[in-house]
């Protein structure tokens, strides 16, 4: 496993801007659009069949649709491969950041566990500002999983008291590694490829050569406010203290914009 052992101040700068930048509650409109631009969720791949704010569990939340209409089998002669059923938008980070995280509303219904439906993406970079990983946690063929920069990887996450209830994804870049964490506990810790900060996140969900239709919801998109993280010991499994926390925690209050 490649260690990088000098993004040093570098990533001590771009903490402390990122640390500034504010939360996205998703009570404002998005903006979107096919091509990269400033405040813009832009397309990427695919652009799903609906990307907006709408109100869900009694707040403002941002819903990602995918449609049947956008199947494999439905779509343009050159977007008929596999690639474009992966339908979401990209938004670029207002700085560029080390830490990312969301919150997801973990469906019920999501129990195929032959289908990939919603992922929280980045798009990382070297010192040289050259693409050097893309760190990304999904929720897929029933469990958590992670890019090891190869292929998917189990997360070891234990889904019980999880489904219906608002989990927060977070993706860290620290001391070489990227940090994949749920709710705060550490699910995952792989080599970050000499990648120095994120510069986008992407909202991933997941369409079939069928088709499907499916609603995912996103609240509280923030920027380099990881403040640490708690390794969850031994198989990755979330402890009974760890369940009991999520308990007295539930859904996170909106952030103040």
């Amino acid at each position: 496993m490649f260690i990088l052992k000098s993004i040093g101040g570098l990533a001590a700068t771009l903490l402390a801007l990122a640390a500034h930048a504010a939360p996205i509650t998703f009570d404002v409109p998005v903006t979107t659009g096919p091509l990269q631009a400033p405040g813009v969720w832009y397309t990427d791949r695919y652009a799903p069949a609906g990307f907006q704010t709408d109100v869900f569990g009694g707040d403002n939340r941002l819903k990602h649709s995918i449609s049947a209409a956008d199947s494999g089998s439905s779509r343009p002669a050159s977007f008929v491969g596999p690639f474009y059923n992966t339908q979401g938008r990209k938004f670029d980070a207002p700085v560029a950041t080390t830490a990312m995280q969301i919150d997801l509303y973990l469906d019920s219904a999501w129990n195929d566990t032959s289908r990939r439906y919603a992922g929280l993406w980045g798009t990382a970079f070297n010192v040289g500002n050259v693409i050097s990983y893309y760190p990304i946690i999904e929720f897929g063929m029933g469990e958590f999983r992670v890019w090891n920069g190869t292929s998917f990887v189990s997360s070891g996450q234990a889904l019980a008291g999880l489904l219906d209830t608002w989990v927060n994804l977070g993706i860290t870049l620290t001391g070489g590694n990227w940090e994949y964490d749920i709710n705060g506990f550490v699910v995952a810790t792989l080599a970050a490829n000499s990648s120095t900060y994120i510069g986008n996140v992407i909202l991933q969900g997941h369409n079939t050569t069928a088709g499907v239709n499916y609603d995912i919801h996103w609240d509280n998109l923030n920027f380099g406010t990881r403040t640490g993280t708690v390794p969850v010991p031994g198989t990755l499994l979330l402890t009974g203290l760890a369940l009991s926390l999520l308990a007295v925690v539930g859904r996170r209050r909106k952030l103040a914009a």
